[in-house]
Formats: C-alpha cells, sequence, structure tokens
C-alpha cells in the first residue's frame, strides 16, 4: 500500500510545471512518515528507501493528469502480482504470533530513536530535493535514492560503512553499466537484462552490499536511460555525480541528528532499527 500510494503520489507531482520544487517538501515528509511506518511494523528492509524511490521515480517525467489513473492502476496491480507470487510460498516459520510493539504514534518524540530516524530522513531528503531543484541534474531521483541508502542503516557506524560500500560498488557496477549500454539492448530484451539484474541484486545485497550494487548500478542506468535517454558518457557520469552528493547530504544529516551518549546513557537494543539490505 506504501509503495502504490507513493507511485499515485509522485505522478501526481510530475503534472505540475514546478515539479521538482515541490517534491522538496513531497518526498521530505513521505519519507518522514515512511520511516515511521517501516519502524513500527519492524519492516525488512528498514527505513524508508523503497517509499522514496517509488514517489521520486514517478515524479521524475513529467506527464498529463489524465495519466494518474493508469499509473495508479499499473502500480496497484504490480503490487497484486507480487502478492500472488509470495503468498503461495509463505511456510509454516512465516507465521507464528504478532509481536506487539510498544512504540505509537502517541508516544513518539523527536528525541527518541524512532523520532530521530525520522528528522534525519527529513533534514537528508529535503536536502537532496534541493540539490536536485537548483542543479537540473538529469535523473533527480537517483540523488534521493542515494541520500537515503545510508541512513537506514541503525547507527553511525553502520552509515559510514554503508557509504564506503556504495561508493565503492557504484564504481564498479559504472563499468559494467558501460558494456550494458553499449549493446543497445531494444525495450523487450532491456526489459529481460532488467529482470536479470534485479535478482542477481536480490541474491547478492544481504550478503555484501557493495557486490549488488555491481549488478543494481547497470540495472538502474538502463531503467533511466528508458525513461530519459541519454548518452552513455552522460548516464555515467550523472549517476556518479550523484552517488557522490547524494551520500554527501546523507553524511552531513547523520552528524547533524547523531545523538552523542553520554557513559551512563543507555543505548537501544540493536534491532530496534533494522539493517538495509
Amino acid at each position: 500500500m506504501v509503495l502504490v500510494v507513493g507511485v499515485v503520489v509522485g505522478a501526481l507531482v510530475a503534472t505540475v510545471p514546478f515539479r521538482l520544487w515541490l517534491l522538496v517538501p513531497a518526498a521530505a515528509a513521505w519519507a518522514g512518515v515512511a520511516v515511521v511506518l517501516a519502524e513500527l511494523g519492524r519492516w525488512h528492509p528498514a527505513g524508508a528507501l523503497n517509499p522514496v524511490f517509488a514517489l521520486t521515480a514517478s515524479a521524475t517525467v513529467p506527464i498529463a493528469l489524465s495519466t494518474v489513473p493508469a499509473a495508479a492502476l499499473a502500480a496497484a496491480g504490480a503490487a497484486v502480482f507480487a502478492l500472488l507470487l509470495a503468498l503461495p510460498g509463505r511456510t509454516a516459520r512465516d507465521g507464528g504470533d504478532p509481536v506487539r510493539y510498544r512504540l505509537s504514534w502517541h508516544g513518539l518524540r523527536p528525541s527518541d530513536p524512532v523520532g530521530r530516524h525520522a528528522a534525519r530522513y527529513l533534514l537528508g531528503i529535503a536536502a537532496a530535493g534541493l540539490a536536485v531543484a537548483t542543479s537540473g541534474i538529469g535523473h533527480p531521483y537517483w540523488t534521493f535514492v542515494t541520500a537515503s541508502v545510508p541512513m537506514s542503516a541503525p547507527d553511525l557506524h553502520a552509515r559510514l560503512t554503508r557509504a564506503a560500500q556504495r561508493v565503492i560498488g557504484t564504481a564498479a557496477g559504472l563499468g559494467v553499466a558501460a558494456l550494458v549500454l553499449a549493446a543497445r539492448p531494444s525495450s523487450y530484451a532491456a526489459i529481460i537484462v532488467i529482470a536479470v539484474l534485479q535478482a542477481c541484486t536480490e541474491l547478492t545485497t544481504g550478503r555484501n552490499y557493495s557486490l549488488g550494487l555491481v549488478f543494481f548500478t547497470p540495472m538502474a542506468l538502463l531503467l533511466g536511460d528508458l525513461m530519459l535517454p541519454a548518452s552513455i558518457g552522460t548516464l555515467l557520469t550523472q549517476r556518479a555525480l550523484e552517488t557522490v552528493i547524494g551520500l554527501t547530504i546523507a553524511l552531513a544529516a547523520t552528524v547533524i541528528t547523531h545523538e552523542r551518549r553520554t557513559p551512563t546513557s543507555r543505548t537501544p537494543p540493536r534491532d530496534h532499527l533494522l539493517d538495509h539490505v
């Protein structure tokens, strides 16, 4: 439901002439809401990366208002299809009694770890939006997604590690992307290549994030080329530039919102903020 709503909101943003400026508050607010929902439901992967991706990617290409219902139906149909594929594969281990959490909307405060996590996303995504709106980068959602990646990790050390892995994996993935884009796959061939790269991403990201990016980066560039066609050199340059901008913003937001604990302060449980895979 969150992903479908994100696509619809993004499609609505794409209908206005000043969509990039409207995307700044819309994406920031959506990221803050999504990260709280993710913590309330203990979603995996954690954080707001996927909801932010759904909204910002849908707002990238300008569309007519009459196209929004088609976008909503496509997103809802994809979600239903995914559930039909996933639910029959459930096993007894997937069930069990629901876990009751004490966290609620009423008890949420900015000083709480989850409140601070939401504030980090609000600050980081808003800054990413301003960078996108003022720079005129060709694929703006790349900056939003990149900024979301480190912030989804549970602590400062994990966020710094995730940022380093992002740089290493993206650099290697750009080399693979150059080869894939040079082949110029047609529309149907591109769909098959994207599906294979997505499968490889899912199989490797949980084991090594940098390795997962080797497959994810060419997939993202191939999708980007289908949405906003450009030369190979332009696509590679934009991806590298937006990776640097997004990570810089994410690390700045992390440092600003980082809690400086005293020796007597208690550290929240490790599983309070789940790692993003």
